[in-house]
This record gives C-alpha cells, sequence and structure tokens, in this order.
C-alpha cells in the first residue's frame, strides 16, 4: 500500500501539469474562452468540460464515496461528473475552473491528511477500494483528462493554423 507522501506527491504532479496546460492555455493570445468552448468533434467534451469534470471527480469521490454523504457542491456534480460526454453545454471561465480545481483539490488533500487509507469503500458494481486506491485512481484519472485537454488543445491549434 503506498505511504501518504507518496499518494500526496503523485497528486500534486498530476495537478502540476493539469495547471501547467491551463497556464499555456491563458498565456497563448488567443480568445481563453473560445479555446475552453472547443469541441473536437460533435457532442465532445470541450477544455472546460474536463477540467471541471477533475474538480467534480474529487468532490464526487471524496463526499460521496468516501465518506458516503452529499457531495459538496451538487450542481458542479450534476454538470461535469458523470461519464466521459459532456451532459451541460455550460463553459465556465478559466477563473472559475481554476477555484472549482483548488478548492475541491484542498478537501480532497485535507480529507486525505486524516483518513485511515486502509478503509475500504463501496463503489457501484460491486467495485470495493481502499480509499489508497481510489487517491491513487483519481491522480490516474487528473492525468487522463489532462492529456485529452492537451491533446484537444493541439487539436484547436492545427484547426485554427497556429502551431
Amino acid at each position: 500500500m503506498p505511504d501518504l507522501k507518496t499518494i500526496l506527491s503523485t497528486l500534486d504532479f498530476s495537478r502540476d501539469r493539469l495547471l501547467g496546460t491551463l497556464d499555456s492555455i491563458a498565456n497563448s493570445g488567443h480568445d481563453v474562452q473560445k479555446v475552453l468552448a472547443w469541441r473536437p468533434g460533435v457532442g465532445r467534451a470541450h477544455i472546460a468540460w474536463q477540467a471541471m469534470h477533475c474538480a467534480a471527480t474529487h468532490d464526487k469521490y471524496v463526499n460521496v464515496r468516501m465518506r458516503a454523504s452529499e457531495p459538496s457542491d451538487p450542481k458542479l456534480c450534476d454538470a461535469f461528473a458523470g461519464g466521459s460526454t459532456p451532459s451541460d453545454d455550460n463553459v465556465p471561465t478559466l477563473a472559475a475552473i481554476r477555484e472549482k480545481l483548488e478548492l475541491n483539490f484542498e478537501a480532497f488533500k485535507a480529507f486525505l491528511m486524516t483518513a485511515d487509507l486502509t478503509k475500504v469503500t463501496d463503489f457501484p458494481n460491486n467495485i470495493q477500494r481502499t480509499i489508497a486506491e481510489s487517491a491513487i485512481l483519481l491522480a490516474w484519472h487528473e492525468a487522463h483528462h489532462q492529456g485529452q485537454i492537451h491533446l484537444t488543445w493541439n487539436m484547436y491549434k492545427a484547426a485554427h493554423g497556429v502551431s
């Protein structure tokens, strides 16, 4: 079982990569809101959705899965927590994205600091995971979506004749 320091380092690494990609968008000189709203295809997730999905997933995992409670932000979870296809056309601003990412990430890390990492929690489909396993899964999940954001950003630049 990974120790808390390793888990936190892994989470921080994934988060730094995500924020770095958002920084590159913010500093690109492009209309940031247009970039955040750009979709690689009809019905596919825009960049803002991918980032907010990371924030919503942290809320849902900590509060619903690990604490067996309600999400701290039900609207966020309804709009961005489920599946890989967006159910919401809302395109939040970069400031709103950063705020939700930070708030939910800090709450998640604070939870981990006092959690019993060996505690087993229930998931759909009769899956059980320890809190430590769930934390590692969330680091992977964020890295996965950071990769999708990075690819979508590159596709946006290619579609607009920018290298």
